[in-house]
């Protein structure tokens, strides 16, 4: 009769750790492998990633200074009302891109298999556009700033660079973008500036052309109401990513850093009008307010 040694005795127990431990990590390293497993599907840019983090905060620091400074914001409770929208606007995201993905046959086959879809149809960017666009006609009230402004650029940006040399194209850009921005802000500020002329007398009606208060009114309400506002947001916003993707403004010294990729109109357009419609819906949710037509 031969007794079992310590070491035979636990051996089918090490066995058992050890083929558990290689499961486990072949488990892991398919979960993780680039766009296959079901983890991946939702960390690697399918339905989530960490970089979306850092796109809400970097994004939401510059779109809200932004608004804040050229009056696009009414009030501290408007102000307030957005920046809680602000804060639900990925978990949002990630449930609008979620339910696409799975409406789509093929999406929702590559999602369910653990892979994920290559073809964006919605986008962040667009999407956080919907909360502060419905402000944009309190920023454009004083209308005579804002089309001196975009007059100079048009000039220096788009018209100047094909009669000068190819050698002063950049400078000819950057002095257009440079002036341009003096121009809005001495006509918007100059006459607080006592050493500077009134900008009704440099600029003309240019300083003082302004939208009538019922008319400012009326636009807000429309881009503010549930039938018009995300159609009207979208059209916006796919407007400024034709103009800011022009060949014209990419070739401008950093630009290319600052500058985004255009995307399809599609995307664009989808991507605001839910933005946009998210917003109203947090609106009415907080507010109670709600506007069908303007």
């Amino acid at each position: 009769m031969r007794f079992e040694t310590t070491r035979e005795r636990f051996e089918p127990l090490v066995d058992l750790g050890v083929g558990l431990r290689a499961s486990f990590g072949q488990l892991l390293d398919q979960e993780f492998a680039y766009s296959t497993g079901h983890l991946a599907a939702v960390l690697n840019t399918c339905l989530f990633a960490p970089s979306l983090l850092t796109f809400w905060f970097v994004n939401g620091v510059l779109d809200f200074s932004t608004a804040v400074a050229i009056g696009a914001v009414a009030s501290p409770g408007g102000l307030q009302v957005r920046l809680i929208a602000y804060l639900f606007l990925v978990p949002t995201f990630l449930v609008v891109r979620v339910g696409i993905h799975l409406i789509h046959p093929a999406h929702r086959r590559q999602v369910l298999s653990g892979s994920c879809p290559t073809t964006q149809l919605v986008s962040l960017d667009w999407f956080s556009m919907g909360i502060l666009a419905t402000g944009l006609p309190l920023a454009v009230q004083d209308l005579g700033p804002w089309l001196a402004m975009n007059g100079v650029f048009f000039v220096g940006l788009f018209v100047a660079p094909h009669v000068v040399n190819d050698d002063s194209v950049g400078t000819v850009k950057l002095l257009a973008i440079a002036t341009g921005s003096l121009v809005f802000l001495y006509a918007n500020y100059g006459g607080m500036v006592a050493i500077l002329p009134e900008p009704s007398v440099v600029l003309g009606s240019v300083a003082t052309l302004r939208l009538e208060d019922g008319s400012t009114q009326w636009l807000l309400r429309a881009f503010n109401s549930i039938v018009f506002g995300p159609i009207l947001v979208g059209l916006f916003g796919t407007v400024m990513n034709r103009v800011l993707t022009r060949p014209e403004l990419a070739d401008i010294p950093l630009a290319e850093y600052a500058l985004p990729a255009r995307d399809p109109d599609s995307v664009v357009l989808t991507s605001a009008a839910a933005g946009t419609a998210f917003y109203l819906a947090v609106v009415f949710l907080l507010t109670g307010r709600l506007t069908l037509i303007p």
